[in-house]
């Protein structure tokens, strides 16, 4: 769409799933996109390649977010695309490790990952969109601080974290034109890392009440709503993409 051509969104953990659901999602709205991953330089390739598709200006940046410096470089080379105006902090680390077990750097990795990027991202992105009164900031979650699970302390507290980070900065900067809100999936039909165990399932059935698994781009349409122009009214929520696997 013309009038986001010159509107930069930021999507971290895109090399895959739904970061890369959310970029390509963006970009048929217009939004030039920034494509990052920690590592995964052919992932965030093939998520550019996609993006590009659609007619829009788009990048990739590799790098380490618990470091502070790699956020204000992200937002450097977002703002070489435009007017850095969304960010999707999706990159996220769930691990399976039983209490009993678990380390502390163990913990603290979980955590650095989970909550503490958001700080410098948000540290870095805010005051660009501060300067235009206008910015769109999502925060995923998940599920399972929700529903709860055995062998996931970290991934639990630090995702719980992330709502309240989220409501936090909602009311800080409502009057700024900047809109920050938490999207939880439920069971997502993704790739999975090994070190993120077996699949989290709800109590009481293995699927969701619709009988299947999430797809990417489902989470992602969500993500995109919350960034348009018509979303002003929405901050400081919520909102869950489960298929019914969780009421509130």
């Amino acid at each position: 769409m013309e009038k986001n051509k010159d509107k930069v969104a930021i999507v971290t953990g895109a090399a895959k799933n739904i970061g890369r659901a959310t970029c390509e999602s963006l970009s048929k709205l217009g939004f030039n996109v920034l494509v990052h991953a920690n590592s995964d330089k052919d992932g965030a390739l093939e998520t550019l390649n996609i993006v590009k598709r659609n007619g829009v200006d788009a990048d990739i940046m590799i790098g380490d977010l618990t470091i502070e410096e790699t956020s204000k470089q992200l937002v450097s080379e977002a703002s070489n695309l435009g007017e850095v105006s969304i960010l999707v902090n999706n990159a996220s680390q769930r691990e399976f490790n039983k209490f009993d077990d678990m380390t502390f750097d163990q913990w603290r990795f979980v955590m650095s990952i989970n909550i503490d990027t958001l700080f410098h991202t948000c540290k870095a992105v805010i005051p660009e969109m501060k300067k235009n009164n206008w910015g769109r900031i999502v925060n995923l979650g998940g599920l399972s601080a929700h529903i709860s699970a055995i062998g996931r302390a970290h991934v639990i507290t630090s995702k719980s974290a992330v709502i309240g980070f989220s409501r936090a900065l909602a009311m800080e900067y409502a009057e700024s034109g900047i809109t920050i809100n938490t999207v939880v999936p439920g069971l997502i039909d993704t790739v999975r890392g090994a070190s993120a165990g077996r699949s989290l399932v709800h109590p009481s059935h293995s699927n969701p009440p619709i009988g299947r698994k999430g797809y990417p781009v489902e989470v992602a349409t969500m993500i995109s709503n919350l960034c348009g122009p018509n979303s002003d009214f929405i901050t400081g929520q919520t909102i869950h993409v489960n298929g019914g696997s969780y009421f509130p």
